[in-house]
Formats: structure tokens, C-alpha cells, sequence
């Protein structure tokens, strides 16, 4: 992420935090605030953070260490699902290409847990597992680093996506280019 930032801003000082929690920031017209976690309410965070009781009593598995992630963008008119990122071998890869029945399946999740949340506009994360069937890991309320996959490779990507949504600009629609190939989800 560091580099990606310095590229936007070559004379930027760029801090690297721990990401455990929210944290306050003093908001300068001169500073370059890129805190993820500034984007997300302190109660949003911690929301998030209570989700897996709750999916458990939905009858979801559920774990931590999910492989993939499934972009959602919370909009003003309703919620966009992006395609699935997963990290193979060590590098977020996009897009990871699923089943109809597969995707369904997150979709609904997803729908269930923004629904649940009341989830103001924005981008979130769906952090999962899969062994035949859904493992929820987690809920970010914000683009993670597997968004770091989608620049260059998705119009607009979740950094620029979750910027929009933020500034209640519209986003109609999230474009991929055709790949020759697709990784499956496994």
C-alpha cells in the first residue's frame, strides 16, 4: 500500500499503523488522511468485529483465515457486489470466478449482514474461507489490502469506489475487463 501512496503523492509522509482499531485523527487541510480506519465509525468497527456469533446462529460456519474476500458497495440506491478476490499464493488475485450457486450464496450473506448492520454507504469486505460451502471470517467496513488487486484491473477500483460512495458521488457500475484466465474457487 505504501508504494501505491507514495506514487500519488511522492512528497507524502506515510505512517504505517497496527490495524486493531480505530483511531482518532486531528483532520489537516494539508495532510493526506488515508487512515482506513478513520473511514469507519468507532461502533461500525466494532459491529463488524460482532458479527460471527450472529452468523453462527444464521447456521454459517464460521472461522478465521479466509483466502478470499467479496467486495460489496453499500450505495444510495442499493448494494453492488464485485467479483470475488482471492489470495493464491501468497498475492490477492482478481477476479476468482464462482458458481452462480456459489455466489448466490455469499450475495445473501453479504445482503444479511449489510441489512443487519443498517451499513451506511460505503465499501466492505466479506472475508471468507471455503470447504464446500461458506466459513464467514469477517466483516471489513472498508476496502482491505485485498483491494490492492482491483487497481489497474477494475473501473473504478474499491479505493476509488469507497471514495465515491463516501462523498455520495454515484457508482453505477464496477467494470472488469475479459481475462484470458480465471482462477476457481476451491
Amino acid at each position: 500500500m505504501v508504494p501505491v501512496l507514495q506514487q500519488c503523492h511522492s512528497s507524502a509522509e506515510i505512517v504505517v499503523c497496527p490495524l486493531d482499531a480505530p483511531i482518532a485523527i486531528a483532520p489537516e487541510a494539508a495532510v493526506l488522511d488515508y487512515s482506513l480506519t478513520h473511514w469507519a465509525s468507532s461502533h461500525l468497527w466494532q459491529q463488524c468485529q460482532a458479527l460471527s456469533a450472529l452468523v453462527s446462529q444464521w447456521g454459517i460456519g464460521t472461522g478465521s483465515g479466509g483466502l478470499y474476500q467479496l467486495p460489496l458497495a453499500q450505495t444510495a440506491k442499493g448494494t453492488l457486489f464485485g467479483e470475488i478476490i482471492g489470495c493464491i499464493e501468497g498475492t490477492w488475485q482478481l477476479p476468482i470466478h464462482a458458481s452462480d450457486r456459489q455466489r448466490q450464496t455469499l450475495y445473501g450473506l453479504g445482503r444479511r449482514l449489510l441489512d443487519h448492520l443498517q451499513a451506511p454507504v460505503g465499501c466492505y469486505f466479506l472475508q471468507f474461507g471455503w470447504s464446500g460451502e461458506v466459513v464467514f471470517d469477517r466483516l471489513w467496513p472498508f476496502p482491505t489490502v485485498a483491494a490492492l488487486a482491483s487497481i489497474g484491473v477494475q473501473t473504478p477500483d474499491w479505493f476509488t469506489a469507497h471514495y465515491q460512495c463516501l462523498r455520495a458521488m454515484p457508482l453505477r457500475d464496477l467494470r472488469i475487463p475479459d481475462r484470458d484466465t480465471v482462477r476457481r474457487l476451491e
